[in-house]
């Protein structure tokens, strides 16, 4: 995000240096709107992969353990840009009341699916429940952001999360 420029954006983007500062007044706004880019699509694809895992709550397809691996599946597809993304925008949140109401914005749906999916299962509390499991998967995707190693976060993670679900389902 500091090496962000007018000139490297409209570079990389393949566009005279002039569309960028046209569009965006100063490099914050820039980056802003790029993270809210990167945000907005991520928000649609956990709310679109949790009305999928939910749609069968009330019928005997419905599976907590088929459930926690599609979040599983989900949370290892998020490609590393978008997790760089995420946690750009959290660790900046503090300075800036944009990149908060976004890290809000992105936290929300996160809690929003888990919340679902555990009130999909029974659970008692799925809001306490949720804020437990986006942790797990929070401190799991740190690790990926800094670490790479999809294939030996499976197995943990899935036995974080079926822990944690069956806890709060119980």
């Amino acid at each position: 995000m500091n090496a962000a420029t007018h000139r490297a954006v409209a570079r990389r983007a393949g566009v005279p240096l002039s569309t960028t500062s046209y569009f965006f007044a100063s490099i914050d706004e820039l980056v802003v709107a790029a993270m809210d880019m990167m945000a907005t699509r991520l928000i649609e694809s956990i709310d679109a992969a949790t009305a999928d895992i939910v749609g069968d709550v009330g019928t005997d397809r419905f599976d907590i353990d088929a459930a926690i691996g599609r979040f599983v599946d989900l949370f290892l597809a998020v490609p590393p840009n978008f997790l760089a993304a995420e946690f750009t925008i959290y660790v900046q949140s503090p300075h800036n009341p944009e990149l908060r109401a976004l890290a809000h914005r992105l936290m929300a749906a996160f809690e929003r699916a888990a919340e679902a999916t555990l009130s999909a299962a029974g659970a008692t509390d799925p809001t306490t429940g949720a804020r437990a499991i986006i942790a797990l998967i929070d401190g799991f995707a740190l690790q990926r952001f800094a670490r790479p190693r999809p294939d030996a976060d499976r197995a943990p993670l899935a036995s974080g999360l079926t822990a944690l679900f069956h806890a709060y389902v119980s």
